[in-house]
């Protein structure tokens, strides 16, 4: 296969592809075709060169079995001018500093690839053995995954007129991702419907392999199913299904004591069921779980303590997957049990949203959900977009048609390829209260007729295309922010532990407005934090600035520690 000159001196060889004679050796070491070496053959017979100090097997560079390619190969030393690529086009791995190449067409090949029989022998993907045909000018469609030739070469059994990528010959059988709760497996024919692929919605054609659910009607497409966003890289063939994996008596967060009482895994007590069909005007009364006030509705009330949960939080399940994370996320209450009251147990930043909580938090390894985002999977419908929405990878940043603002965890929609919703603007609450109104407010959004209205709170117009809260009886308008807050999820009678200092959640209703410690500005929220020994000073007017100044203590720390 490589042209040989032999010379007289010494017994001596010159390789095409390298410039100094080489010299037979009995001595072995790493060779510069295949990287490796064979310390532990007798006799083993190689070549060196003396000036470069390199090492070639001899059977590296006289190949003696038939060629992979239809044209003759050559050695190549990667420091020659040569355009091609940088991995094999066998095995996709990239290149030693010498492989084999074809000087007519585009194929590079390694020496690992060239020793080998084209044959997979045990294929996952097939029950025969398979051929690979390293053409790359072949038209064909994937068997396993409905996607063309691409750059891929084709494996092929004759016996079943059965045509792959060789990209696809170790697909895995049997896997969980991150957008459904079952384990999916791959099929080559799903049922003869309609189809649409649960990572990128777009449609599936049955006759081709896709992965499918056999508990619901769900299937992916095979290069969706596997992407590193999406599955936790675990084949799951042969391994049974183990605690938490999505079974029922797991996932059931409580249990039903009796009619209207159950007893809820996160609360020592039992709670019992009520609803309020009139509206409460209570600040205080807020949900453990989502931080939300309970204005109406259903709920689960603990008669022993404050303890309340809407009827919605109550049934949120123990263990879910979410497309932000690829492992499977478990719930917790804020604080963990065991966890001591100190800054960062009891208040966390969620990952979607980006916002500080100190509610109910879904958790996987260091990654952080709260209630509200967790429960924002597959098709999302928001009142404001008349097409459901679906969440993107977190590698992907848009800019939020609510806010304004650019983020990288967001919603958007298939058939309007430029609309974009953020996680914090698509958890607002569509109902709120204001304490100068009797009515309750409602979600507005862009498109309302209210737009140019102006805020009744900081007195200032109300953009066209950003959303806000109304009183359609009242006709008055307010600014999100403004009638929210800074810390929209902070739960009134909470503490937190600042450096031996304990800080308080409490009511701003004195009869001036206190200074925030760390912004300097006037606290002018429903909501303050606030020293427990300290009454009447030391106050932080949000959780940013709360974060913001433990940062600070932190640094310093660090210059004294220096």
């Amino acid at each position: 296969m490589e042209e040989i000159v032999q010379e007289r001196f010494l017994g001596a060889v010159k390789l095409a592809a390298h410039h100094h004679p080489l010299f037979p050796t009995n001595v072995s070491s790493k060779c510069i075709v295949c990287s490796k070496q064979k310390e532990k053959l007798i006799n083993t017979k190689g070549f060196t060169c003396n000036q470069c100090n390199l090492y070639f097997h001899k059977d590296c560079i006289e190949i003696t079995i038939s060629s992979h390619h239809r044209h003759p190969l050559k050695l190549h030393d990667r420091n020659k001018p040569y355009s091609a690529r940088d991995k094999c086009s066998i095995c996709r791995y990239w290149l030693l500093d010498m492989f084999y190449y074809c000087s007519r067409c585009v194929f590079d090949v390694c020496m690992s690839c060239l020793k080998k029989p084209l044959i997979i022998d045990q294929p996952t993907a097939h029950v025969h053995p398979l051929s690979i045909i390293p053409i790359s000018l072949i038209s064909f469609t994937c068997e396993a995954c409905g996607t063309g030739s691409g750059d891929s070469h084709p494996c092929i059994c004759l016996q079943c007129c059965f045509i792959i990528h060789k990209d696809c010959t170790d697909l895995p059988r049997v896997i969980c991702i991150n957008r459904h709760d079952h384990r999916i497996s791959h099929v080559y024919i799903l049922p003869p419907e309609e189809w649409f692929c649960g990572v990128c919605h777009m449609h599936i054609n049955n006759q081709y392999g896709a992965y499918s659910c056999s508990i619901c009607h769900y299937a992916v497409h095979s290069k969706c199913a596997i992407r590193a966003d999406v599955w936790d890289g675990r084949e799951l063939d042969g391994i049974p299904d183990k605690e938490g994996d999505n079974k029922l008596e797991d996932i059931v967060p409580f249990e039903v004591i009796d009619d209207k009482v159950v007893k809820h895994f996160i609360h020592e007590h039992t709670l019992t069921y009520f609803y309020q069909d009139v509206l409460i005007r209570d600040e205080n009364q807020r949900c453990h779980a989502c931080i939300l006030p309970l204005y109406h509705g259903g709920c689960y009330n603990c008669m022993h303590c404050d303890f309340i949960l809407h009827e919605k939080c109550a049934n949120l399940p123990r263990f879910k997957r979410h497309e932000l994370h690829n492992n499977q996320f478990t719930l917790y209450p804020n604080p963990k049990s065991g966890e001591q009251l100190e800054f960062g147990k009891g208040l966390f930043r969620c990952a979607a949203c980006k916002t500080l909580n100190n509610g109910f938090r879904y958790e996987s390894e260091n990654v952080m959900l709260d209630v509200r985002c967790a429960t924002i999977s597959d098709e999302f419908l928001h009142e404001s977009h008349p097409h459901p929405l679906f969440v993107l990878s977190s590698s992907f940043s848009g800019v939020c048609e609510a806010c304004n603002r650019l983020v990288d965890s967001i919603l958007s929609c298939v058939e309007c390829s430029q609309f974009y919703l953020c996680f914090k603007c698509a958890t607002l609450p569509k109902e709120v209260s204001y304490k100068h109104d009797k009515h309750p407010l409602y979600l507005r959004y862009y498109r309302y007729d209210y737009c140019h209205y102006w805020c009744e709170i900081c007195e200032k117009p109300t953009y066209p295309y950003r959303w806000f809260y109304s009183c359609e009886i009242c006709a008055s308008t307010l600014h999100i922010d403004c009638l929210l807050g800074k810390s929209p999820y902070m739960k009134p009678g909470d503490c937190f532990l600042l450096h031996n200092l304990e800080f308080q959640v409490v009511s701003n209703n004195h009869v001036s407005r206190q200074f925030c410690r760390e912004c300097h500005l006037r606290c002018e929220d429903a909501f303050v934090l606030q020293n427990k020994i300290e009454t009447r000073t030391s106050c932080i007017c949000s959780l940013e600035c709360l974060y913001s100044l433990v940062g600070y203590y932190l640094t310093e720390r660090q210059h004294i520690t220096l």
